[in-house]
């Protein structure tokens, strides 16, 4: 992916926008979640709650579909962490994505 991409990953853990971001790749502009079983890794040391639902932008969610998890990967630009993040994933979401209207936040009245 070329540098100039604005949409390059972030990976940040600032304040969090009103509309999701993707959960693999970090780009803004989810538009799908998919339901999890909530799962916990132990990242390093760090317990790591996964939460029920990870989102997903357009491309990451063709991945997913695909149950391309090298690709995903690949495209995520993820390190060690985000792989076993992903390898977890795979093993406990629910087939199927949960479409929801752009620019608006599926999270809100949670």
């Amino acid at each position: 992916m070329p540098s100039s991409d604005s949409s390059a990953p972030v990976h940040d853990f600032g304040p969090q926008p009103s509309v999701p971001a993707c959960d693999f790749c970090s780009r803004p502009g989810a538009v799908v979640f998919f339901r999890t079983v909530e799962f916990t890794l132990d990242l390093g040391g760090v317990e790591w709650l996964s939460g029920d639902r990870f989102y997903a932008c357009p491309t990451c969610r063709a991945l997913v579909d695909a149950a391309d998890w090298p690709g995903l990967i690949a495209y995520a630009e993820l390190g060690p962490r985000g792989v076993r993040v992903v390898e977890a994933f795979r093993d406990h979401h629910a087939p199927g994505a949960v479409v929801f209207e752009p620019g608006t936040n599926p999270e809100q009245g949670r």
